[in-house]
């Protein structure tokens, strides 16, 4: 159980490490209309990984905080990747056939970045352009989170399927279901029998006196 645990939560620290560490490799292209995210290639893990959806919510977060939209992207931004990847691990659960899934599994973060994004720049005055900035995110967002997600989704399946430790897909929250105790139940209900037989003989020494 604890070792599940580790590495569950040790994947999730390295998606996010990984993240918030390719985001500032390429600082000066990482925010704004045209962006290159090579971290958005992470967006494709929640089809396989159910802790990765946090994972990429912390990293985005983190990421955002170089961000010169400030407050704005920390919030929005990082709001706005914790959807998609939440989106994309139902996609992932829901979803059987393999290419489908990949096709579907890529749409969230490609277009909830790409519609939102614009719109938080709009809404707090931060750029008026809003389709002028759609059609650059849209097409960096596809470029990266294809390109680069579908690839590392394949070879972290492939691993997983392979047994590879460190890939295998573990359970999140686990749920010990009560197995039944032959011996503790036998000897509640003596005890109950037992209960209902001195209750019995009060009654009766009650009715003699």
């Amino acid at each position: 159980m604890k070792i599940k645990h580790a590495i569950v939560l040790t994947r999730a620290a390295i998606v996010a490490a990984l993240y918030v560490a390719l985001t500032y490799a390429l600082m000066s292209f990482s925010y704004g209309p045209i962006q290159i995210r090579i971290g958005e290639g992470l967006t494709m893990l929640p089809l396989l990984y159910p802790e990765t959806v946090f994972a990429l919510f912390l990293g985005c977060l983190l990421a955002n905080l170089g961000s010169p939209y400030g407050a704005y992207d920390i919030g929005i931004g990082s709001v706005t990747t914790l959807l998609a990847a939440i989106a994309t691990f139902f996609i992932g659960k829901y979803v059987k056939n393999k290419p489908l899934k990949i096709i579907l599994g890529g749409l969230p973060p490609v277009l909830f970045n790409a519609f939102l994004l614009p719109l938080m720049w709009l809404l707090f005055g931060l750029d008026a352009g809003y389709f002028a900035n759609v059609l650059p995110i849209l097409g960096t967002q596809a470029i990266f989170v294809y390109a680069v997600g579908t690839p590392l989704y394949l070879l972290c399946d492939r691993l997983s399927a392979k047994g590879v430790k460190g890939f295998e897909v573990l359970p999140v929250f686990e749920y010990k279901k009560k197995t039944p105790d032959p011996e503790k139940e036998t000897a509640e209900a003596v005890n109950v029998e037992q209960e209902n037989k001195e209750s019995e003989n009060t009654e009766k020494d009650t009715d003699i006196k």
